[in-house]
């Protein structure tokens, strides 16, 4: 009875990695400021949760992402710039070619909402 259990128990951890989105690949958005509507660029590699890539707004200096995971559906990584101090932490939720951002308030940006499509080569 405890090696089906146990059985079960794995199968169902199984299931749980295979369900992960892998969302590995470059992405766009288009993200509304102040100043404007600026095209936003995401270059993302996963490895199982964890999550490594670049971030460029417009014309600004490629930007390496920091603290990046995914788990299930959901997503999670931090920009930083350094010259202009500001830290624009982004949270997601991933829905097949989609991932729709919440960006948090940083500086005299007020945070944003913002949908990233996948770049189709």
């Amino acid at each position: 009875m405890f090696t089906l259990l146990r059985s079960c128990l794995f199968l169902a951890a199984l299931s749980l990695l295979a369900s992960a989105a892998d969302i590995t690949g470059d992405w766009k958005a288009d993200l509304q400021t102040p100043q404007g509507v600026v095209q936003v660029s995401y270059s993302f590699k996963q490895e199982g949760e964890a999550l490594s890539g670049t971030w460029q707004a417009a014309q600004t200096p490629t930007v390496q992402i920091t603290d990046g995971k995914v788990t299930g559906d959901k997503v999670s990584f931090v920009v930083k710039i350094e010259a202009a101090k500001m830290v624009f932490a982004h949270e997601g939720e991933i829905k097949g070619e989609e991932i729709r951002f919440t960006m948090k308030p940083s500086g005299e940006f007020p945070g944003s909402v913002v949908t990233a499509r996948r770049v189709k080569l």
